[in-house]
């Protein structure tokens, strides 16, 4: 159990990493780590009679329903990650942006080539994968809007993120830099502005409820389907983190050093890539006879 507890832990650590960065989705962490489904089974078992339970004292019942030891371990990692890695990600992100970048595509595509070669595949999901694929690649071209910061915003934002957050592919952070209110957020964030907190803390609550008994519903249906659409999802979102990019085009090496006149950081680049490849054999928790990352359940 303790390993259990650890690897959940990390695995959260992993997570709240890659949703500090806008484009890179911990919903992606959650399914190349093996823990998305559970994820979403622990968060859509949160009801209404669950308080019937805790006036009756019935902790231990609730905790179990909930999954508790799971959702606290995970939980934790996932903040402790925005309290220390948020501070080295953002550096990177201001110093060194293709190492941080070419990390989070080392760690997705090792991921993705495993996950395609474990699906069931039929020939419905190629299609799914294709729109999943195109649908992602779509969204990474949008423009950015620009919301008035108000609580009706900032509610509709959250509950907007969350939902992203658990989609695999689709970074919550880029849906607040595309409605244009992750400056706003992160300056509250900073200045521990507790009003604006609280609206999106709310929406946050909102969208987590509904959307994670949403997917339960949809996966419960349509497994296959379904995760043949999250992996095209995955492959559509690396445009977001190709390493070497620049007022949203895609560069070699060489034209990202004359363009943004910074260093391409190529072999250190390489070498962050080879770290997060590597990396996803070390957050399989289950595995079969050849090495491929079980899901959870």
């Amino acid at each position: 159990m303790i390993k259990l507890v650890v690897s959940w832990f990390f695995k959260g650590v992993v997570m709240g990493a890659a949703d500090a960065v806008p484009g890179v989705s911990g919903g992606t962490m959650a399914l190349i780590t093996g823990i998305y489904e559970r994820l979403i089974n622990a968060l859509a078992s949160f009801r209404f009679g669950l308080l019937g339970l805790l006036r009756r004292g019935e902790f231990i019942a609730v905790w179990r329903e909930v999954d508790g030891a799971f959702l606290v371990s995970l939980g934790a990692g996932i903040i402790v990650s925005l309290v220390t890695v948020l501070n080295l990600v953002q550096w990177l992100l201001s110093t060194a942006p293709p190492v941080l970048w070419a990390f989070f595509c080392g760690l997705i595509v090792a991921s993705l080539i495993m996950l395609l070669k474990e699906h069931r595949w039929r020939r419905v999901d190629i299609g799914l994968f294709i729109a999943g694929t195109a649908i992602a690649a779509s969204i990474s071209f949008l423009g950015e809007m620009a919301l008035a910061v108000t609580p009706l915003t900032l509610v509709l934002g959250g509950s907007l993120a969350i939902s992203a957050m658990l989609l695999p592919g689709i970074s919550g952070s880029f849906v607040l830099l595309l409605l244009g209110l992750y400056p706003a957020i992160t300056a509250a964030v900073h200045a521990r502005d507790l009003v604006t907190i609280a609206w999106v803390a709310l929406g946050c609550l909102i969208g987590l409820l509904v959307f994670s008994r949403f997917l339960q519903w949809v996966l419960a249906r349509w497994h296959d389907r379904v995760m043949g659409f999250m992996l095209g999802f995955v492959l559509g979102a690396l445009l977001k983190v190709w390493p070497w990019q620049h007022d949203q085009q895609w560069l070699t090496p060489e034209n990202y050093v004359n363009l943004s006149g910074q260093p391409s950081w190529f072999f250190t680049a390489l070498l962050a890539a080879i770290i997060g490849a590597a990396l996803v054999t070390l957050l399989s928790l289950k595995t079969d006879g050849s090495g491929l990352v079980k899901s959870e359940t």
